[in-house]
């Protein structure tokens, strides 16, 4: 069942009206939307007028809410057109689009500000604050790592890590002492391989002793 579009203050039609929307004559004060809409509903089942088409960053029953993103201009009455102001929270500083009530936005961790457009001390703006990780002077790169804009360290291909601390075959198959890895140490020879260079060796030295002499 659609509902009748309407006067919000004629309550009662008789239930021969068409199931589509019906448009009735209007006077913009009586649908009291605060003049940010000129059209109502009736829900039935709920037997309440709800005003639709909100305009002016508003919302709501009678158009006296702000929609996301936007917040109550404390200055304006609410059927002011400009009686939601946009939050303009900072879109890289700030956790997502919406304010409270008087502007301030929700900022992401290391931002501050009334629009997270501002970093806090050890964070630096970069799309966004980002933890300073490197100065060259307290906070060096390791392992021959460079320090771009103090927000990262650009690392050699054979080290990562937030200050290339970390040798990267770590995380390979075998880890660093694996075959592939170029740093394994140097193993032993095993007990079957020392037995076979004994049993080579006295075999040399047997066919030595048979040799003739040197004239």
């Amino acid at each position: 069942f659609a509902a009748p579009t309407f006067l919000p203050r004629l309550f009662l039609f008789p239930l021969s009206l068409p199931s589509f929307p019906y448009t009735l004559p209007l006077r913009l004060q009586d649908c009291e939307c605060f003049g940010h809409s000129n059209r109502c509903i009736y829900m039935e089942v709920l037997n309440t007028v709800i005003c639709v088409g909100c305009k002016h960053n508003t919302r709501g029953q009678h158009c006296q809410l702000c929609k996301l993103g936007y917040y109550r201009n404390a200055s304006a009455e609410l059927d002011d057109e400009n009686v939601c102001i946009d939050c303009n929270c900072n879109p890289f500083g700030s956790v997502s689009d919406g304010c409270n009530g008087t502007g301030f936005c929700i900022c992401k961790e290391g931002t501050t500000g009334p629009k997270c457009q501002e970093c806090l001390p050890g964070y630096l703006w970069d799309d966004g604050c980002k933890s300073r990780v490197c100065d060259n002077e307290l906070l060096r790169c390791q392992n021959g790592g460079v320090c771009v804009n103090n927000v990262r360290c650009n690392c050699p291909s054979a080290y990562k890590g937030v200050l290339c601390e970390k040798p990267r075959c770590e995380s390979e198959l075998g880890g660093c002492k694996g075959p592939d890895s170029g740093q394994a140490p140097l193993m032993p020879p095993s007990s079957s391989s020392l037995l076979t260079l004994l049993l080579l060796g006295s075999t040399l030295l047997r066919e030595a002793s048979c040799w003739p002499a040197a004239l």
